[in-house]
């Protein structure tokens, strides 16, 4: 996460303290970004097609404040997680308001650790997790090929790397901002800065504004590298990974708009703006322990192999859902 020092704009010709001045950026962010539970079941489900059983140790890399390795604790109470970030603020935040609100044995299970993610070992995990874009910040390929092999030394044979991914046309408009009411009389706005089409470089914003008027300005700030899907695939066989593959949300049949369903898929239609999630396993497909048995996913029943479909609002958490 950036944006360490957010500005605060008062209302014009308001009198009093805005509301934005004792606005808390880390639970607005929570509340309009994040979906702890849609990542959990994703994740549980393309690992369990793998490996036929769930998975039990999650590695969140650039957790900020860590509100995926917290409920992922609460999930099962045989599950464990580490959560890695360079930045000190957002970890103490989490510890204090998300780790803290778990019951004490989960507590228990969860490590939260400041550093780097490409050096810091942690026991070998399941999952390593890097969402929201977060891997963006490294902007050359070695970098990023480093932080995948890092992140491959982490996982315990049969681990997946789960990456999120966003692109398309409409991510490359400047001065383009979405607004999203998120309850309490308060927004969410992102902004799209600047993009360069040389370096695929570009910079976003989180904005909150309120309902007197004020405004939590660059709540939060990336300066990111727009990596490709195929870019990303190739660096992870570089990396040492056995597959990589692409889940990909469906469009709705009749608006055309994302129907919060996400398949894996070989080819995709070309959107204005699209999310995708990347799963990198360390062993080849067929070695898993489902492939070998035949052993049937939960919850959808489907055999081992099929491409698993879960619901999620997380584009719209993003965007909205007028935004493809």
């Amino acid at each position: 996460m950036r944006g360490r020092d957010p500005q605060v704009a008062r209302a014009p010709r308001r009198r009093g303290r805005p509301l934005a001045a004792d606005a808390d950026r880390y639970e607005l962010y929570q509340r309009s970004v994040q979906s702890p539970e849609f990542d959990i079941a994703l994740m549980t489900r393309i690992y369990r097609t793998h490996n036929g059983r769930p998975p039990l140790r999650l590695r969140e890399d650039f957790c900020g404040a860590a509100a995926l390795a917290c409920a992922w604790a609460a999930s099962r109470p045989d599950r464990s997680a580490f959560g890695i970030d360079l930045d000190p603020e957002p970890l103490a935040w989490g510890a204090l308001h998300n780790l803290r609100a778990l019951p004490a044995a989960a507590q228990r299970r969860v490590q939260l650790v400041q550093g780097d993610v490409r050096t810091v070992r942690t026991p070998r995990a399941d999952l390593v997790a890097a969402h929201n874009f977060s891997f963006f910040i490294f902007r050359e390929r070695d970098q990023l090929r480093e932080y995948f092999r890092a992140a491959r030394r982490q996982l315990a044979e049969g681990g997946l790397l789960m990456l999120d991914v966003l692109g398309g046309s409409d991510t490359q408009t400047e001065d383009r901002e979405e607004v999203r009411r998120i309850g309490g009389g308060v927004r969410y706005v992102w902004e799209q800065k600047r993009h360069d089409p040389i370096n695929n470089r570009a910079v976003f914003a989180i904005h909150f504004s309120f309902k007197d008027g004020s405004l939590l300005r660059d709540a939060f700030t990336y300066d990111w590298r727009m990596w490709s899907i195929p870019e990303l695939r190739e660096l992870l066989a570089e990396a040492g990974f056995a597959f990589s593959e692409v889940y990909w949300e469906d469009a709705d049949g009749d608006t055309g708009e994302g129907s919060g369903v996400f398949r894996r898929r070989n080819q995709a239609p070309a959107e204005g703006c699209w999310m995708a999630v990347i799963a990198a396993g360390t062993l080849p497909p067929g070695r898993g322990a489902a492939r070998r048995t035949g052993t049937k996913t939960a919850k959808s029943g489907k055999a081992a192999g099929r491409s698993p479909r879960v619901r999620s609002d997380l584009f719209d958490h993003l965007f909205g859902g007028n935004s493809r």
